[in-house]
């Protein structure tokens, strides 16, 4: 109960001698340990009709029978006997006429009174009236619903609370007990119903209302409980305007009888009255006592509100402030996370100050008080405060009590940690590490065990989570939290079942506990998603919680969900309202009008990405356990609502982040963003990777952390570009290691493919040998031994060039290993078989195979063939034997098989593709009939039609996929590889000039536009026609019209011979296109730039064009540029490459361009600082 000072009681009441009896039965009630008894005078507050009589009382039942027994006045017995021998005289049908009569149920409604008496929370309701009036009240509160208690047979089947019907119930429920003897057998006939009195006493407190004094059922029922319960008893209450003389109140509490007399309370009340205002005040004083929730959060920071600029005088100083602060943070209720709704005023209820100079305790103070509110609102901690409590800790430390000093600690080590500013963060460390309690041990290990985390330092972490050994069940998580980042997952799961357990015991003594019962809901949640990783079972899924623990935590304000919830929304709003101010334009309703975006002014005083992280670390949270993704996914959601994520962010994503979604980097990490990374940023997630894939790999238990492992291994793939030569070349040999025993999980086999490539193209020439041998000796899949996805077996032999191959030095070790390939070409599996072909077809054209290897591979690969002749098993293209022993026996084949099959009208983008690379490496010679076959084949070929086809169906097929590239296939075969191999001057299938310079093929095949320089070269006489379809594809912006016209714009350009009419007009086109910046097709411009300038065929004017064009161009094409779009983004590296050739190239013209080749030798990606001019 409140105090008193804090309640405005009724007028007098607590002046009233029975108060402290009051109180002591109120506390009972609020306490849940409460039962009232109703008698009959408790119905006269009922509602009637008109006409009907008012409820009797026992004098009125009296009178009537002393009439009809004929008893004159003042001799007749008591109430009880007269019911006898009215009962003898009129039977028992005579009297229950005589109660139907004065007692007409029906015609009487409950009224207001037992509205307010049943919405108090009684345990049970006793009642001897024969009236319907309590069964008939429906309280407005829905939780305070009443089962009813009317025969010995209802009793087993009805829940409290109940109403109890002791003496019978109208209209049907007899007997009503009424007469002498009935009360006398009661206990006898009765005997349920007198246990059911006799448990309720026992357990509750009990209240008496309606009841008078020299009441028959009054003294019955309290006579029974003392003769027959004892000092077993409770005390009883008898309330209402009493008016007892001493003696009366005597002979009541030797009966065990307490009264709480309220009559002084109704002396001026009309007689009729008094009883139904003193019960309405009883039930008011009731409601007044009733204790404030353990989860409420009174606040008393309330009382600085005032004008927005008050005077000096009125304003508080820093010591007045924090002391309110502080009653505030010693009334909270103790949440782990608090709920939004208690906590959102600390967002904004901060005074203006007094000037003047205070105390550094002062100030020391206020600094704590008001980091505490801002880190339990889960709102940004200001760097003034940060600071402010920094200046005067030293000074003024002692004043505060230990669990003040770490609580300060560790939330400015904490919020110092958020910036990575680790010197501040040693500070606070320190002096935390100077409180000498278990608390500052155990906050010191885990910030110790957070700040690890960042640094992707897996030792110190496991170091700091073993540290955390303690009962209490935070830490208990909190460790589990450590543990599960580790992906030591069933130990995790083995804290947060005990902690749930120890936690369970603390509540027995301490049930209302906010902290308790909020830690609770954590643990239990946490308990329900990690149970899986205490079985065997990893398809065992979470238990549901019941519905009574979900009220528990809803009622105190604990429900872990609400907050989960609420940083899902937050992150929603936020990632939308930045989608809304990153659009550059914005449309306007009129007519050709439009503006610019808008511009977000102000900032955030929460981050959802960053709060997230708080609740993990307050909590002990795993990310993902067992299968269980708990905030994994919500983290890199939460991440996407950050505005504008620096490295920092950035960092401390990709260190907290336990997930396997390889999309994600995508848009986290691409290509842009690796190249704005720092050295230090690079070289610690090189490092911390490499460890925690070992790590990862060494676990026992390693059903949970496979899936990350992949993960981090295609983070490495992207970064790996940053790294120097000679540690890229370390780290290919680390992935090549990855595939001796134990051989990697098969899901990380081509996420670690992608790491060795891109370790090639970071190193410099000079280690790629080393890289080669590496990768000549690099398992089979056979010889591994891999599993499930066995095609994704690293095969890195492609990421090397044939200038690598011929710099190669063949070692003794290294001709075994080729005779071991040629073994595997012979008598392989038939992965391991084309794995071979594919390293040995390098080395065989480098010319690093002996006389007997090449004979021995020419045979290994000609002993297996199908059907068709060509060599089975090996899942390689045709072509591919072109340039391999054997290559005369591959070329009639190839001539059959794909030229002939082309020319025939077989059309796919395989046949189309070997057509084009095995005529280019095979010299092959064909007459002007068979190419004409080839190409009629190539513009008769029409994609598969969508028309009437769903969506679904066409993403299932891959028909669109295979449309696209067999179209982008026919241009580039057709300008590349056919029309190139006729002759101008011989040239006489009019068929294939009237087809190609018709509108009508590149209509229905854009990519037809890549033979524009063929026509003009074939067809001089449709030069203008030619370069109209260039024209026209770059205009469109379409993507597959405009990368097969810089085909064209290739040859075009190469044709040194040539003194095409068109020429000039494609150098104006290129010199647009860069000029303008114009996309897609930017580096295409520039590449073919670069040629002509290198071969000195750019004229001096337009040579000063591109140099007045490069800084502008370079500026654009900045790695930290928000405003391209993706287009633009993607060509962005060779953007910058080919602005470096350039520059190189022309910098003889203008000393600025010294600045930006020094720039670009200096550029973060190896494609770009490495240039050839």
């Amino acid at each position: 109960m409140r105090s008193d000072p804090e309640i405005k009681w009724p007028q007098g009441f607590d002046k009233l001698p029975d108060f402290p009896a009051f109180k002591s039965f109120a506390r009972a009630l609020w306490e849940k340990q409460a039962a009232v008894m109703v008698g009959s005078g408790f119905s006269r507050a009922c509602l009637r009709e008109p006409t009907a009589s008012a409820p009797p009382l026992w004098g009125d039942f009296k009178a009537r029978m002393e009439i009809a027994l004929g008893y004159g006045s003042g001799y007749a017995p008591d109430a009880l006997r007269l019911a006898q021998e009215y009962q003898i005289l009129h039977g028992e049908d005579g009297l229950d006429r005589l109660i139907r009569e004065l007692v007409p149920d029906e015609r009487w409604s409950p009224g207001p009174l037992h509205k307010q008496l049943l919405e108090l929370p009684w345990q049970d309701v006793l009642t001897t009236n024969w009236d319907t009036l309590l069964e008939r009240t429906t309280p407005e509160t829905p939780d305070r619903v009443y089962s009813c208690i009317r025969t010995v047979q209802d009793i087993a089947h009805q829940v409290a609370p109940r109403i109890i019907k002791l003496h019978g119930s109208l209209p049907s429920h007899k007997p009503f007990i009424f007469t002498e003897d009935e009360f006398r057998t009661y206990p006898a006939n009765f005997a349920p119903f007198v246990n059911l009195a006799q448990q309720v006493m026992l357990e509750h407190e009990l209240c008496l209302i309606g009841f008078s004094g020299v009441d028959p059922n009054f003294l019955a029922w309290s006579g029974w409980a003392r003769d027959t319960l004892g000092a077993s008893t409770r005390r009883i209450r008898l309330v209402g305007s009493l008016n007892l003389t001493p003696p009366a109140r005597a002979l009541l509490e030797a009966r065990n009888v307490t009264p709480i007399d309220l009559g002084p309370l109704v002396e001026k009340v009309h007689s009729s009255e008094k009883h139904e205002r003193a019960l309405e005040i009883f039930f008011e004083a009731l409601n007044l006592a009733k204790p404030p929730s353990p989860f409420d959060w009174v606040k008393a920071s309330g009382r600085f509100s005032a004008p927005s600029n008050p005077p000096d005088q009125e304003k508080a100083s820093r010591k007045e402030v924090a002391e309110t602060w502080a009653e505030d943070r010693m009334s909270y209720p103790g949440w782990v996370v608090g709920p939004v709704r208690q906590t959102n005023s600390l967002t904004y209820n901060f005074p203006t100050l007094k000037k003047g100079p205070e105390t550094p305790e002062a100030h020391l103070r206020f600094a704590a008080e008001k980091i505490w509110r801002h880190r339990t609102a889960c709102i940004w901690i200001f760097q003034n405060d940060l600071e402010e409590a920094d200046q005067h800790y030293e000074s003024a430390h002692s004043n505060l009590s230990s669990p003040e000093r770490i609580a300060l600690c560790v939330a400015c080590a904490t919020e110092w940690r958020r910036f990575q500013d680790w010197g501040k963060w040693s500070v606070w460390m320190e002096r935390l590490q100077a409180v000498s309690s278990e608390e500052a041990r155990l906050a010191y290990e885990y910030e110790t065990g957070q700040r690890a985390l960042l640094k992707w330092d897996d030792a110190a972490i496991l170091t700091a989570a073993t540290s955390l050994k303690s009962e209490e069940p935070i830490w208990m998580m909190r460790r589990a939290g450590l543990l599960a980042t580790l992906y030591h997952h069933r130990e995790a799961a083995e804290l947060y079942q005990a902690a749930l357990l120890r936690i369970r015991q603390k509540q027995v003594s301490d049930p209302k506990s906010a902290w308790l019962i909020s830690l609770e809901g954590w643990a239990a949640f946490y308990h329900r998603c990690s149970k899986s990783a205490l079985t065997d079972d990893p398809y065992s899924y979470p238990e549901k919680e019941t519905d009574e623990t979900r009220m528990r935590f809803l009622g105190a304000k604990a429900d872990p969900w609400d907050t989960i919830s609420r940083y899902d929304n937050l992150t929603t709003k936020r990632i939308d309202r930045n989608r809304k101010y990153s659009e550059p334009w914005s449309l306007s309703f009129k007519p050709g009008s439009y503006r610019g975006g808008s511009t977000r002014v102000g900032g955030d005083d929460e981050c959802p990405f960053y709060g997230l992280l708080e609740l993990i670390e307050r909590t002990g949270a795993p990310e993902i356990i067992s299968n269980f993704d708990v905030f994994s996914t919500r983290l890199e959601t939460a991440y996407r609502a950050i505005t504008n994520p620096d490295e920092d962010d950035f960092m401390a994503f990709l260190a907290r982040y336990r997930g396997s979604d390889k999309k994600i980097l995508d848009w986290v990490l691409p290509r842009t963003k690796v190249a704005q990374l720092s050295t230090e940023a690079i070289e610690q997630l090189l490092e911390g990777i490499q460890n925690r894939v070992d790590r990862l790999r060494a676990l026992n238990d390693t059903r949970n952390g496979n899936s990350h492992l992949a993960f981090l291994l295609e983070v490495m793939a992207r970064i790996v570009i940053r790294a120097p030569s000679k540690k890229a070349l370390e780290l290919f040999l680390w992935a090549i290691s990855l595939f001796e025993k134990p051989v990697i999980w098969w899901g990380g086999y081509a996420a670690s493919n992608a790491v060795m490539e891109a370790a090639v193209e970071a190193m410099e020439s000079a280690d790629k040998s080393s890289a080669l041998l590496a990768a000549i000796g690099l398992k089979t899949p056979a010889e591994g031994g891999a599993v499930a996805t066995e095609r994704d077996w690293p095969e890195p032999i492609d990421a090397f060039s044939d200038q690598d191959a011929n710099d190669l030095k063949i070692s003794i070790a290294t001709s075994l290993r080729i005779d071991e390939l040629i073994s595997h070409v012979e008598d392989g599996q038939k992965l391991d078989r084309g794995r071979a072909i594919r390293r040995l077809h390098m080395l065989f054209k480098a010319e690093k195979l002996s006389d007997l290897q090449s004979q021995a591979l020419q045979d290994a690969i000609w002993k297996r063939t199908d059907e068709s002749g060509w060599p089975s098993d090996t899942d390689l293209h045709p072509w591919l034997f072109l340039e391999l022993p054997g290559h005369e026996q591959a070329s009639e084949l190839f001539r059959t098989t794909v030229i002939n099959a082309v020319a025939e009208g077989s059309v796919s983008h395989d046949l189309l593709m070997n057509l084009r690379v095995g005529l280019k490496v095979g010299d092959f010679v064909l007459d002007e009939a068979m190419l004409a076959s080839c190409i009629s084949a190539c513009l008769d070929w029409t994609p598969n039609s969508m028309e009437g086809r769903s969506d679904i169906y066409i993403a299932l097929s891959g028909d669109a996929d295979m449309n696209r590239i067999t179209a982008r296939e026919v241009g580039e075969v057709l300008a590349r590889t056919l029309l190139p191999m006729f002759d101008p001057q011989t040239i006489a299938n009019s068929d294939i000039e009237s087809r190609l310079t018709t509108n009508e093929s590149y209509q229905r095949l854009p990519q037809l536009v890549a033979v524009a320089y063929q026509i003009e070269r074939l067809f001089p006489e449709h030069a203008s026609f030619a370069l109209s379809l260039v024209r026209v594809a770059l205009a469109s912006r379409d993507p597959k019209r405009v990368y097969p016209a810089y085909i064209a714009m290739m040859q075009y350009t190469q044709d040194e011979a040539s003194e095409s009419e068109n020429s000039e007009a494609i150098v104006e086109l290129l010199m647009h296109a860069i000029e303008q910046r114009t996309q897609p097709g930017l580096s295409n411009a520039l590449h073919l730039i670069c040629d002509l300038v290198a071969d000195e065929r750019l004229s001096p004017a337009n040579q000063e064009r591109i140099v007045a064009a490069l800084p502008a161009l370079l500026e654009e094409y900045r790695y930290d540029q928000r405003r391209l779009e993706v287009p633009s983004l993607a060509d962005l590296p060779l953007v910058r490459k080919r602005v470096h050739r350039l520059a190189s190239l022309l910098r003889h013209q203008h000393d600025f361009l010294d600045e930006i080749v020094e720039e670009l030798r200096c550029d973060p990606l190896p494609e770009v600082r490495r240039v050839k001019t």
